[in-house]
């Protein structure tokens, strides 16, 4: 049976990276949030982000299901910010009898803010709509960031 990988972790951990690189090995879909709200949204939402952003999540729980009971692994990349989103993801997919298979990446921050620099003047310069994050809005959103326990994930990833 086809399995359902949530992906926790801050921004620039690692998520995307490693879906691209399933993919190459199994049949995987991506279901990414911030592509949702990128696609469906021109700017910031401000106030509304976080509920809108939970809103299309839970729009993305649902194509997830379909893809799993045609059989395809589903990678949710969404970053599983808080431990209410992941206890609801779990909760959704066990109540449709699907397994899912959570992965937190973890790596140093100064890793991060590596990669989000490179990451961040790729995006300068390109066509591709993508969120830019500056160290000040990095700060902010890290410490919105709610570090999972080890029984609320199956597997770290770190680098």
């Amino acid at each position: 049976m086809a399995k359902v990988y949530i992906l926790v972790g801050k921004i620039a951990s690692g998520k995307t990276s490693w879906v691209i690189e399933r993919k190459k090995k199994s049949q995987t879909a991506l279901l990414s949030c911030d592509d949702m709200m990128l696609s469906l949204f021109a700017g910031c939402l401000g106030e509304k982000h976080r509920e809108t952003e939970r809103r299309c999540l839970m729009f993305l729980f649902g194509q997830a299901v379909q893809f799993a009971e045609m059989g395809i692994d589903v990678a949710l990349d969404s970053g599983f910010w808080t431990k209410d989103i992941r206890k609801t993801a779990k909760e959704f997919f066990a109540a449709r009898g699907i397994d899912t298979v959570t992965y937190y990446f973890k790596i140093p921050d100064d890793d991060r803010a590596e990669r989000l620099e490179k990451r961040n003047k790729q995006l300068a310069q390109s066509t591709r709509r993508e969120f830019i994050i500056d160290k000040k809005l990095l700060e902010s959103l890290d410490k919105k960031f709610e570090e999972p326990l080890p029984n609320e994930y199956d597997f770290l990833v770190s680098d």
